[in-house]
């Protein structure tokens, strides 16, 4: 699911090493037609930190489960879509659509003319040796494991997500945010990857500068307008979002819900997805964890989850 934004941004990040355009570009300046509806002033770093504003939703106008991956089909959809407040004033978690933009840049940008499945594949998940990763993947094969629900998540709208998280994400998929399938032994070279500083010993997937400039704070101080309502229903103290440029977030100083863990140092970064994954690096420990599972638990309670999990292997390692 959403740790596909993490592979997503490390292609971006590539790109920008590559000199193809830089965070602070603006998107028009390479998609024209994203101008409509106030976007014009939204760059590649506001995207990635899901401070641009773009339809928050999961399926935009015009686009039905079965066309989901479609990456042309939904960009013009969103692209359409006018802003939903001043870029860079506000964070809110963006589940498709601004990922779905930058791999339509990356798709504009590519000197080869490939397209955004075959690029994350000979750029990203063959040099890495995640031989069993790929954007999109048939219903019917065996490795897949189906969309499925914890029974305490389950409620009159679960079939609906499952049909469009099904079809959305089948053989072919180009959803840059969510359709990415690996098995546990890829994400841990990936991951693995992002404990070395953006290399596996024998391929650099981007410059150390770039990958230690990303493993930042991007979003300061403001909070993830998506947890608001979940938090003031249930009490719960507001926190930073803490986006990096990763496609996840770092762990900062304080004590606030984190799916870090609580005792992860202040330099940890990690990426979460699906209320069902999860990747975490802690480079004061030298430390890499990963998570796979089936059953979505959404909003709070997945990051309670994850918290305690790496509260847990950084309790085991010490």
């Amino acid at each position: 699911m959403s740790v596909s934004k993490s592979f997503t941004a490390t292609l971006v990040l590539r790109a920008i090493d590559q000199g193809r355009f830089t965070l602070d570009t603006k998107v028009v300046e390479i998609l024209p037609d994203f101008a409509a509806g106030g976007k014009q002033n939204v760059t590649i770093r506001q995207l990635l930190n899901h401070t641009a504003g773009t339809f928050r939703g999961f399926l935009p106008p015009g686009i039905l489960a079965a066309n989901l991956g479609n990456l042309d089909q939904y960009y013009a959809s969103v692209a359409s879509i006018p802003v939903e407040y001043i870029p860079g004033t506000q964070c809110v978690y963006n589940p498709f659509a601004s990922y779905a933009v930058l791999g339509k840049i990356l798709v504009a940008t590519d000197s080869k003319e490939r397209n955004f499945r075959t690029i994350a594949k000979e750029e990203l998940f063959d040099p890495l040796c995640m031989d069993h990763s790929c954007f999109g993947l048939a219903e019917d094969n065996a490795n897949r494991v189906p969309v499925c629900h914890t029974a305490k998540q389950t409620n009159a709208s679960t079939p609906m997500t499952q049909n469009m998280l099904t079809k959305g994400c089948t053989n072919g998929s180009e959803m840059p945010a969510a359709s990415a399938f690996c098995t546990i032994h890829d994400l841990f070279r990936f991951v693995e990857t992002m404990r070395q500083r953006g290399t596996n010993g024998e391929y650099r997937l981007m410059s150390k500068a770039l990958f230690d400039y990303a493993c930042k704070n991007h979003t300061g101080s403001l909070s993830n307008g998506a947890l608001v309502p979940e938090k003031e229903a249930r009490n719960m103290p507001d926190s930073p979002a803490l986006y990096s440029l990763l496609g996840g977030y770092v762990r900062c100083e304080d004590h606030f819900l984190t799916g870090a863990g609580y005792t992860a140092s202040p330099r940890a970064f990690y990426g979460i997805g699906g209320g069902s994954t999860m990747w975490m690096v802690d480079p004061d420990r030298d430390l890499s964890v990963c998570f796979l599972s089936a059953g979505f638990i959404a909003g709070l309670h997945h990051l309670e989850r994850l918290c305690k999990i790496n509260d847990l292997a950084l309790a085991a390692c010490e």
